[in-house]
């Protein structure tokens, strides 16, 4: 199987890292390729099988995803953001995974994320469980005080011909990632997730990332579009991740109103009422301190 690897980017200085990363593997790459999201000249290690082509500018993440999954000759597509790096061994070992498995299915595996401050943390907390719908991995609140399974982008690898069948949203701006798993996981119900529990990826936390400013009407609007035929992992979602983004904001009224709409418009589980209720009470706490 040859692997393409497709890295969108903006032109951060980190993006040399990336692409060394990918050229390192102990399974060779077949080739990287570099979706320009910018007009600027890139700094990239010269090696025969990268390649840059052109989107944008302006036109983002997913635009520059689906343009180098179409230029791709690979069979197999890998993700890599322009500033995360993989591990030496992730091709390797995910594409062993994808070997004997037949029908639709992505690879992933857990992910480092190095905080600005120094510490790690590796996720996701707890594995997908056999036959789980990946969805439900992702979104559903299984108690208040644990989080939700997380796939980053920066760990998947899928057949190239998943991602032309269902596309990359090119409008979206945010959620880009768990978008297309989401589409993915809708239009093939016999999804096979295959999970490493090795940690074959590094996530870089930064200042700029684009979670950090995403509004919670935003979110709302996003999952009532995604995940309106599920409505307890669209309370859900909007309960814990939606919410999450109003309390980035310090404004308790925010997340008022971000905790009716997921009652509103979903069916959360208790988990989910009973964390947003105590992290509503937590701000105004805080919020009252000041």
């Amino acid at each position: 199987m040859k692997l393409s690897v497709v890295i969108p980017t903006i032109g951060r200085p980190e993006l040399a890292r990336a692409v060394r990363s990918a050229l390192v593997q102990t399974t060779p790459v077949h080739e990287v390729i570099v979706a320009a999201d910018t007009t600027d000249d890139l700094t990239l290690p010269e090696d025969d099988r990268v390649r840059v082509v052109r989107v944008g500018p302006g036109a983002g993440g997913n635009a520059g995803r689906q343009r180098g999954i179409r230029e791709a000759t690979g069979d197999l597509i890998g993700l890599l953001d322009d500033d995360d790096e993989w591990a030496p061994t992730k091709v390797a070992v995910l594409t062993r995974l994808a070997s004997e498995t037949a029908g639709p299915w992505i690879a992933t595996s857990r992910v480092r994320m190095k905080r600005m401050n120094g510490s790690e943390l590796i996720q996701p907390a707890f594995p997908i469980r056999p036959g789980e719908d990946l969805r439900a991995y992702m979104f559903a609140k299984r108690s208040p005080r644990s989080g939700h399974g997380f796939v980053q982008a920066s760990t998947l690898v899928f057949p190239r011909e998943l991602a032309l069948e269902v596309p990359f949203d090119e409008n979206l701006k945010f959620h880009q990632d768990v978008s297309w798993l989401t589409s993915v996981a809708s239009a093939h119900p016999d999804l096979t997730v295959l999970q490493s529990w090795e940690s074959l990826a590094s996530y870089y936390a930064t200042e700029g990332s684009v979670s950090k400013r995403i509004a919670p009407e935003g979110s709302v609007a996003w999952a009532r579009r995604f995940l309106a035929d599920q409505p307890r992992l669209l309370g859900d979602f909007i309960l814990t991740q939606s919410l999450g983004f109003a309390r980035r904001s310090g404004s308790v009224g925010s997340m008022i109103r971000t905790a009716l709409a997921g009652i509103r418009f979903g069916r959360p589980g208790p988990a989910a009422i009973v964390y947003a209720i105590g992290a509503t009470a937590k701000q105004t706490l805080q919020s009252k301190g000041k």
